[in-house]
């Protein structure tokens, strides 16, 4: 059974969705504040549901701190207005988020579907394997046995890119998969986190992502 760690200083909205999750076979430990639950041992959860407006050390101080030491999944639950947060949260490395208030059954789809991201991905052990290893297990990404530092949010946006490897993915399809909507008019986020990752792939490979000018993005990497 699948472990979920939920943090929120809100008890009653703790016991709802532990009780919702809890019959979707999911096991769920539950957390009032961000200091208890880092001390925790990461190792026993699957996916954490983090909320921002927490006493104490916020969500995004949770965040930044949890990333120094472990790649868990996270969800992060944000003010339905506050873009910032959103923005922030991201940057931090939380994985996806959430408005409040929310509809639990689309939270269940996005825990499922961040789940299902984190699948093994093994290259064959053979001269013609790609240099390029992602492991979305333990979350981990090496070029030619070089490791790389990637956040959650780069992480999830390379391991997209390297599904659909060769392939051109528009701005719209991108923030579908990684945020469930499309891309607003005038939001850069997108054409942010590509940038920073590319950045971090061009330490080892230059030219590692392409802009296909009015189309999208494409990874060339391999």
């Amino acid at each position: 059974m699948q472990t979920l760690a939920l943090i929120d200083d809100d008890v009653e909205i703790l016991q709802l969705l532990s009780q919702y999750l809890n019959q979707q076979g999911f096991e769920v430990q539950t957390f009032a504040d961000g200091e208890s639950f880092l001390q925790a041992d990461m190792s026993r959860f699957e996916l954490a549901v983090l909320d921002i407006g927490l006493p104490g050390m916020d969500g995004l101080d949770v965040c930044r701190n949890l990333r120094q030491t472990s790649s868990l999944p996270v969800i992060m639950l944000t003010a339905a207005s506050d873009d910032l947060d959103r923005i922030l949260g991201l940057e931090l490395g939380a994985d996806d988020y959430m408005g409040k208030p929310f509809n639990p059954r689309e939270l269940l789809a996005r825990i499922k579907a961040l789940l299902r991201r984190v699948q093994v991905m093994v290259a064959p052990a053979s001269e013609d394997a790609p240099k390029l290893q992602i492991d979305t297990l333990t979350r981990s990404v090496s070029f030619a046995g070089t490791p790389l530092a990637l956040t959650g949010a780069e992480f999830n946006l390379l391991n997209l890119l390297y599904q659909h490897h060769g392939e051109v993915l528009s701005r719209d399809a991108i923030c579908q998969v990684l945020h469930g909507r499309n891309a607003q008019p005038f939001d850069r986020s997108i054409d942010t986190s590509i940038s920073r990752l590319r950045n971090k792939l061009n330490i080892v490979a230059q030219d590692s992502i392409q802009s296909v000018r009015g189309k999208g993005y494409v990874l060339v990497l391999a």
